[in-house]
């Protein structure tokens, strides 16, 4: 908030606020503002863009079902703290919920939640989210803490038009549409690179923040 009330550009990594009195200052700070952007490095991801690109020029709205096994943490982790981590939807799950938003091209227009029992040992991190979007889209977000960490951290799928799409852990790609299958492999990249070449383009060139 100094920062961008003393007229720099901005990059700051998620979550951007974690509560509405913290995203009301930034909000009014950020009217006149340099350029500010925050991490959401997913949508900047190589296979990400990939399925982005194949999404382009549909005719109908998407099923998309995002399951993210995030693992378990102490419930005396600074991520749990109201006041300093936001709890881990807030601090975490915003990644899955801006990549949701990102394929269907638009925010959310409304969101439902249901989720485990805590028992003592969770604080709210195991949970199903269901989001709708204004082309009618839906996209389901499952955040999950009670899972064994060896197990692939983040799995996609899309349904649209005939046609599947299934994102892997930001390692393959694969697509099946009217019979044909192909699949796109590549090392691990969740867009970090790509999201400050953007971000510093923007600010050498102008652009969207």
């Amino acid at each position: 908030l100094k920062a961008l009330q003393a007229g720099k550009h901005v990059f700051v990594e998620k979550p951007l606020a974690i509560n509405n009195e913290q995203l009301d200052a930034i909000t009014e700070a950020i009217n006149e503002s340099p350029l500010l952007t925050v991490g959401f490095n997913r949508r900047f991801a190589p296979l990400a863009v990939e399925l982005s690109k194949s999404l382009l020029g549909r005719h109908e709205p998407l099923y998309m079902h995002y399951r993210v096994n995030a693992g378990y943490i102490p419930l005396n982790h600074w991520t749990h703290d109201p006041a300093q981590g936001g709890g881990r939807v807030i601090g975490e799950g915003c990644h899955f919920v801006d990549f949701l938003a990102f394929l269907a091209g638009a925010a959310p227009d409304s969101v439902g939640a249901h989720a485990l029992p805590d028992n003592g040992k969770y604080r709210e991190d195991n949970l199903s989210m269901t989001f709708t979007f204004p082309d009618g889209s839906v996209g389901v977000g499952d955040y999950l803490a009670n899972g064994d960490r060896s197990f692939p951290k983040e799995r996609l799928e899309v349904f649209c038009g005939g046609g599947v799409a299934v994102l892997d852990d930001f390692r393959s790609l694969e697509m099946v549409h009217d019979g044909h299958r192909t699949v796109t492999r590549k090392a691990q990249d969740k867009g970090w690179y790509n999201e400050w070449v953007a971000f510093s383009q923007a600010i050498r060139e102008g652009g969207e923040p």
